[in-house]
């Protein structure tokens, strides 16, 4: 007999961490003596970002660096004068096993920050930062497609699924020197600075990718403006483009690029006539590379013969199915009062997101995303002091989103791309935060397929042979595998006798089973 198996190599995938790590942060800081002494604190900033990782063997290590900004004003002045502090940390997660290409997702998040003066030169903080770290990888399972021979007969479905998967992370600086101009005063301290990816896009060659877009800066500083002390806002833009290795792409492959801001360093330079008009800025930028192209393969998950017994080894698999682009924006609005008196000025106004969750909805074909939105607003009273006010607000958003199941998952960024405010009464600000929604959407297919087959010569299936037809009396919406199997026939004979179109009954009836 000449029995002929057919298999197909298949990526299927596999989750091999997904857990959340956490660490205390610790600061106990004295103040260098050309520092003004403490009177009162008015905010402290926590940005943790990751600034590398890499996987060996059976670890992830990577490193992350909590940068600590505390704003303070001195007694009897109202000037505003910061500080800052970076704490790094190694952190290791231990997989069990040995891991090779995998994707790596780590998004840190401040659970809460706590600031006060020991003294009027000493500051402590403490803290706690949540990590969160999912790793992924392809297990590659060889499954049956197609077998040829011994009346062999094979149920399959069709897939389509990732072939191949490439994955890279570039890390780049990017600097540039930026004039203040002869409207603004010149800088006396950073207050506060950080960026945004404005927009971003790409563009494939030979195992290239090249990945441009523009980056807006915000910054934040003291200065003495009409013999006062006073603070400022300014805001740049900064374009970056970058060559990214990554072997074996082509255009064939859909790929994206996710470029992310690690860490945005503003130091005041002086200009020629000794003020600090110019601001040198370095940003520091993890560009993360992923590709895929997608294949198409029809895998067995059932069978028989028509002449003799058989037997087969099967195995559960989820095979990944292409991931959904998500890119959409929303707009989170919000109302303050400060219970302390009338606003003078509004100096800045600017959020952070954190508390992010993405959940499926396959009802609605969306992906419900909810957070939290921090306004903090920079300002002025009108006893002329500078003050902090601060809310949260929370928001729900749906993001269109196709073909969802009860195995979708949503990973989603969501990054705020323009702030702005409107004084309502002396008292009172209204704010409203564009923000950009970007991800995938990834989901499994739970399939059980037939890894092995083999047929038994020595062992013919038991047939009537007492006719060649059979009458049988069909259910509704009743697969003709099912039948075909239970008679020893095949479905194309039941199809071709009845002249059937499709492998379901679309109404109850009599068909004739054909005995092969």
């Amino acid at each position: 007999m000449d029995f002929k198996v057919n298999k197909e190599e298949i990526a299927a995938a596999e989750v091999i961490f997904d857990d959340t790590q956490e660490q205390s942060v610790e600061l106990d800081y004295v103040l260098p003596d050309y520092y003004p002494e403490i009177f009162k604190i008015i905010k402290c900033i926590t940005v943790p970002k990751i600034l590398s990782y890499n996987v060996g063997g059976d670890r992830l290590t990577y490193e992350m660096a909590v940068c600590i900004r505390v704003l303070y004003c001195s007694e009897g002045s109202s000037a505003v004068n910061s500080v800052e502090q970076k704490l790094t940390y190694t952190k290791t997660v231990e997989f069990g096993r040995t891991v090779t290409e995998p994707r790596i997702s780590i998004i840190p998040r401040t659970d809460y920050i706590n600031c006060r003066a020991v003294n009027q030169r000493r500051l402590d903080v403490r803290g706690a930062i949540s990590i969160k770290v999912k790793v992924s990888a392809l297990d590659k399972k060889e499954i049956i497609c197609d077998a040829f021979g011994g009346g062999i007969q094979l149920k399959k479905i069709p897939v389509t699924y990732p072939s191949s998967k490439l994955y890279t992370a570039k890390r780049v600086t990017v600097s540039e020197e930026f004039d203040l101009g002869m409207s603004k005063p010149p800088i006396v301290n950073i207050l506060r600075s950080d960026a945004v990816i404005a927009s971003s896009d790409k563009k494939v060659i030979a195992n290239k990718l090249i990945a441009k877009g523009e980056i807006h800066i915000n910054m934040l500083y003291s200065c003495r403006k009409d013999n006062e002390d006073s603070i400022e806002a300014m805001q740049f833009t900064l374009p970056f483009s970058q060559i990214i290795d990554l072997e074996g792409i082509d255009e064939r492959y859909i790929c994206s690029v996710e470029p992310e801001i690690i860490s945005c360093d503003i130091e005041p330079r002086s200009d020629g006539d000794g003020n600090s008009k110019v601001a040198e800025c370095t940003l520091s930028l993890l560009i993360v590379c992923s590709a895929y192209r997608q294949a198409s393969a029809e895998l067995a998950v059932d069978e028989y013969s028509t002449f003799y017994k058989t037997e087969s080894e099967r195995s559960d698999i989820k095979i990944e199915m292409p991931p959904q682009q998500i890119n959409s924006s929303c707009v989170v609005k919000c109302s303050m009062e400060y219970g302390e008196g009338g606003i003078d000025r509004i100096y800045d106004v600017w959020c952070s997101i954190n508390g992010v969750t993405a959940k499926p909805d396959t009802e609605n074909n969306n992906i419900s995303v909810s957070g939290n939105a921090s306004y903090c607003v920079m300002a002025k009273s009108t006893d002329g002091e500078p003050v902090m006010i601060e809310k949260d607000e929370s928001f729900s958003v749906a993001v269109p989103a196709e073909n969802i199941n009860e195995f979708s998952r949503a990973e989603v960024k969501l990054v705020p791309v323009s702030c702005s405010y409107n004084l309502a009464s002396d008292n009172s600000i209204e704010a409203k935060t564009e923000l950009k929604i970007t991800g995938e959407v990834t989901g499994t297919m739970n399939i059980s397929c037939i890894t092995d087959l083999n047929i038994d010569e020595n062992e013919s299936v038991k047939k009537n042979s007492n006719y060649a037809l059979k009458l049988y009396f069909a259910d509704e919406n009743e697969d003709l595998w099912e039948i075909a199997k239970k008679y020893g026939t095949s479905v194309s004979a039941i199809i071709e006798e009845n002249d059937i179109e499709d492998d379901k009954l679309c109404g109850k009836g009599m068909i004739l089973i054909p005995i092969v």
